[in-house]
């Protein structure tokens, strides 16, 4: 597990400017589609169940943490899609055993599904149905708390 710290925080930060980029192209597809991990700079494994010493306090480690399990089933998702077949790097099937996604059962049970299946038509339309919850609780619903946000807005430097 990765420590987010006062001296490192900066990759954290970058972390979620991807995740920001991928989210925004993943409402473009209306959920996951082809290369939504295209703008990851950053290996989710590093950040899937970081924690921050508390002295980092202005990094979103929620947002952080689920972006990259995000990033992860986007990553399942498209070597789908490129192949018919889900596939998953050595160290990525370490993670899904070892239980890093437990913080997101869902999208652990989805990707544990993904992968047990293996080859699926792209006529199967499993994978694209049991991503749209997931879409929904996490993409969309972040955009939808961030419109709703109650906190007072900062000054425009124009005004």
């Amino acid at each position: 597990m990765h420590i987010v710290t006062q001296e490192n925080y900066e990759e954290a930060t970058d972390a979620i400017r991807d995740i920001f980029m991928m989210y925004h192209d993943m409402t473009g597809y209306s959920g996951f589609g082809h290369s939504n991990t295209v703008y990851l700079r950053f290996d989710p494994l590093r950040f899937i169940d970081a924690q921050s010493d508390e002295k980092a306090f202005y990094v979103d480690m929620d947002l952080l943490r689920t972006g990259s399990a995000i990033a992860f089933l986007s990553h399942l998702f498209d070597t789908w899609l490129g192949g018919e077949i889900t596939f998953a790097s050595k160290a990525q099937r370490q993670a899904l055993e070892a239980g890093r996604l437990a913080a997101f059962p869902d999208i652990e049970a989805v990707a544990r599904e993904a992968l047990t299946r293996g080859h699926m038509p792209l006529e199967d339309g499993w994978f694209d149905e049991a991503l749209q919850p997931i879409y929904r609780k996490y993409v969309l619903a972040f955009f939808k708390d961030l419109s709703e946000c109650d906190r007072p807005r900062l000054p425009s430097p124009h005004s």
